[in-house]
C-alpha cells in the first residue's frame, strides 16, 4: 500500500516548516520530512542558484518590466533547475510507492507549472493537499522580522565585495516577496486551506489530521482534470 502524502503549500513566512516539523512530530505513523527547501538549500550546488556564475541553468531571477530596472523580480528555472524539480517530484513519488508517508512543504507555483507537474507525477497516490496562508500584511511582518538561514553554498555564491551575502540575498528577497505571494496562491483547488494567524501549529495540524480521517484527498485529481500533463 503507497504511503500517504501531506503537501503543505503557501509562500515564505507561511509557516510550511513549522507545520511539517510538528505534523511529524505529532503524527503516530512515522512521517519522513522532506521539501523544497531540501532540494533548493541542501541539495542543490550554489553555482547554480539564483546567485551562481550558472544561474540560468539553475534557478534564476528577473525584473517583471524589462524596461524598469525598478519593478519586482519574478523566477525563472533553466534545463538543471526544472531537471531538479522533476526528480524532487518522483522522489517523493517513489517513496510513497515503498510504502513510506511523507509530509512535504513546497511552493505551489502554476507559473512556472510546479503544481501541475507535481499533480501529474504523483498520479494514483494517495495526496492531501494544505494551503497556509496568512493575509498580505501579516507576511511582510514576519518577512521583516524573521531571521533567514540561507545554505552555505548559496551564501557564498551570493558574496560580493561591495556588500555581504546576507544583505544581497534580503535585497533579493525583498525584490521577490510580491511575485511569491502571488504565484503561490494563483491555484484555487485544495483539500484545505488554513490562516496561520488564526490557528497555531498545533491547530494546523488538528485539521490536517481531522481531514486525513475524513478520507483521500481529492485536490489534485481535480488539478489533472483542469491541467494538461506538462511536457517532460
Amino acid at each position: 500500500m503507497p504511503g500517504q502524502i501531506v503537501i503543505v503549500g503557501g509562500t515564505s513566512a507561511a509557516g510550511k516548516t513549522t507545520t511539517v516539523a510538528t505534523f511529524a512530530k505529532r503524527a503516530s505513523a512515522p512521517y519522513l520530512m522532506f521539501g523544497i527547501d531540501n532540494l533548493l538549500g541542501a541539495m542543490f550546488p550554489g553555482k547554480f542558484s539564483m546567485f551562481g556564475e550558472r544561474t540560468q541553468e539553475g534557478m534564476y531571477h528577473f525584473h517583471e518590466d524589462p524596461d524598469d530596472p525598478e519593478s519586482p523580480f519574478r523566477c525563472g528555472f533553466g534545463d538543471f533547475g526544472w531537471s531538479a524539480i522533476r526528480a524532487f517530484h518522483d522522489m517523493i513519488a517513489a517513496a510513497s510507492r515503498a510504502g513510506q508517508n511523507l509530509v512535504v512543504d513546497h511552493l505551489l507555483f502554476l507559473d512556472p507549472p510546479f503544481l501541475q507537474d507535481c499533480a501529474w507525477r504523483l498520479d494514483g497516490l494517495p495526496v492531501l493537499l494544505v494551503n497556509l496562508k496568512p493575509p498580505y500584511d501579516v507576511l511582510m511582518e514576519r518577512q521583516a522580522t524573521r531571521q533567514v538561514h540561507m545554505p552555505d553554498t548559496m551564501e557564498e555564491a551570493a558574496r560580493s565585495e561591495e556588500e555581504s551575502a546576507f544583505q544581497v540575498i534580503a535585497k533579493t528577497m525583498q525584490k521577490l516577496t510580491p511575485w511569491f505571494y502571488e504565484a503561490s496562491y494563483a491555484n484555487d483547488i485544495h483539500d484545505l486551506a488554513i490562516d496561520t494567524t488564526r490557528n497555531s501549529p498545533d491547530e494546523v495540524c488538528e485539521r490536517i489530521e481531522q481531514r486525513l480521517g475524513e478520507g483521500p484527498g481529492t485536490a489534485f485529481d481535480r488539478l489533472r482534470e483542469r491541467y494538461p500533463r506538462p511536457r517532460a
